[in-house]
């Protein structure tokens, strides 16, 4: 049968009809959904990030505004006691947008990406400033375009080519086709090929659309290779699917056993693994109680401050070269306050450990399962390419916490002996920037997976197609 031949005939018997039309334009307004949901999550985020810096640069302007005027006028100035302390210095912090950041929310609804970073601040309350939300709403997590391939288009692939050649066969009409010289191995094959290239189109151009209606901060030209790399992913897993349908179809079964058997693998493969990977990670792998650390921090807070003159102490012991300014008008309460800061975190260095440790080995038992599920491998490459992984999160947390011990250290001996920095000083101090892993570093902990599925898929095609030398154009 010739390529056009079979286009006319897959046309007029199968997409031609009202009910295929309407699944694929439903399955296309999905994407779109998909798309506008990942678009408001990114373009709220980018407003949060934006408004952040201003009311830093706002608070910061001020301050250093009272710190010149201090300098110009000596205590002829009216600016607060405090004035040119650099515990009131506030740094500006937030996890950078990715150019495909409205295709993959992945867990930045639930994690930070922006926070002020402060001494006055423990780290465990550095990013305490939750926005409330529906918890309903944060477990079942937003919609964006990767969900929706990844939930959508095995089902769609399913409806439209279960009864790949079942349709016929149970009509009565394979035989006959095989009667005309077409081998039912070819009219497989290129059925198949047909109609999953029919549905991975209406995919990628559904997402084209999305990808440069609105690009957000990012230019085209920035998103387009990252999608390149989505669009190329997708690809290996609906080969993956292809082939699975084609495993099942094989098998010379009615078309009620095709879509039954398909539905309950897609139902696992995509639905239970996924949830069951999330939960066995969180039994083996607890997330330590946060109220228990916040407890302990605040009784470590607690038992410093009524130790504040012993601690003070210590620090001086330790830096003897401090020559602290009797005269400043700093008051007590800044220094006292430093101290006590700096030896909650260091008390609680531990749980932040303890913290990290456990999402480290759950992200290990979740690597795990996208050996199993090639939903779960599929959507952690796309988190990765989006920037909304758990682990660039994590990254970003120790990095705000490592700068702010970092300034700490360079401030420290200021704060303790009571003099006030200058506006020189204040002008070369390093602002927060966050350093990424390369892209390559990101996607190169799910190319496993992806190279194991792409490895089954050429397996179960090869099995079919020595399976389809022995097809009957009849039930079995």
């Amino acid at each position: 049968m010739r390529i056009k031949d079979l286009i006319a005939y897959e046309w007029k018997m199968q997409f031609r009809r009202a009910s295929a039309l309407t699944v694929l334009l439903l399955y296309a307004l999905v994407l779109l959904y998909g798309g506008i949901a990942g678009k408001t999550e990114r373009d709220e985020r980018s407003s949060a990030i934006a408004a952040h810096y201003a009311e830093i640069a706002s608070s910061m302007d001020d301050w250093l505004n009272n710190l010149r005027e201090l300098e110009q006028l000596g205590s002829a100035a009216d600016v607060p006691p405090a004035t040119g302390s650099a515990m009131d210095v506030v740094f500006a912090s937030s996890l950078p947008q990715q150019p495909l950041a409205d295709f993959a929310v992945g867990q930045s609804d639930l994690l930070p990406f922006a926070g002020e970073i402060s001494l006055w601040d423990p780290d465990i309350r550095l990013f305490s400033k939750y926005e409330i939300a529906d918890p309903v709403a944060l477990a079942l997590g937003s919609f964006d375009v990767s969900k929706a391939v990844v939930m959508f288009l095995p089902l769609i692939l399913v409806v439209f080519c279960f009864d790949v050649i079942a349709a016929d066969r149970d009509a009565k009409r394979l035989g006959l086709t095989v009667a005309q010289g077409v081998s039912i191995r070819q009219l497989f094959w290129q059925r198949l090929a047909l109609r999953v290239a029919v549905v991975f189109l209406v995919t990628i151009v559904t997402t084209l659309l999305v990808l440069a209606v609105d690009t957000g901060q990012s230019s085209l030209g920035e998103r387009l290779p990252l999608y390149g790399l989505w669009a190329l992913f997708l690809f290996f897993y609906a080969v993956f699917w292809a082939t699975l349908i084609a495993l099942v179809a094989s098998f010379n079964k009615s078309g009620e056993f095709n879509v039954l058997a398909l539905l309950g693998l897609w139902a696992g493969l995509t639905l239970i693994i996924p949830a069951a990977s999330s939960a066995a990670a969180e039994v083996l792998y607890p997330t330590p109680s946060r109220l228990a650390y916040l407890a302990e921090a605040r009784e470590v807070e607690n038992e410093t401050r009524l130790r504040e003159s012993d601690v003070a102490n210590q620090f001086m012991l330790d830096h003897p070269e401090l020559l602290v300014d009797q005269e400043s008008e700093i008051p007590a309460y800044v220094l006292s306050s430093f101290l006590v800061t700096s030896t909650v975190d260091e008390a609680t260095q531990p749980i932040v450990a303890s913290f990290e440790e456990a999402l480290q080995k759950r992200e290990q038992v979740l690597g795990l399962f996208r050996y199993i599920s090639p939903a779960v491998a599929l959507h952690s490459l796309f988190n990765e390419l989006a920037g909304s992984s758990a682990q660039r999160h994590q990254n970003y947390l120790t990095q705000a916490r490592e700068f702010k011990a970092a300034y700490a250290d360079m401030v420290g001996p200021n704060i303790v002996a009571k003099q006030p920095i200058d506006s020189q000083f204040f002008e070369t101090i390093p602002q927060f920037q966050f350093t990424d892993e390369a892209l390559l570093a990101r996607i190169s902990r799910g190319l496993g997976p992806l190279a194991v599925l792409l490895l089954l898929s050429i397996g179960i095609a090869i099995f079919v197609n020595r399976q389809l030398r022995s097809a009957s154009p009849i039930s079995s």
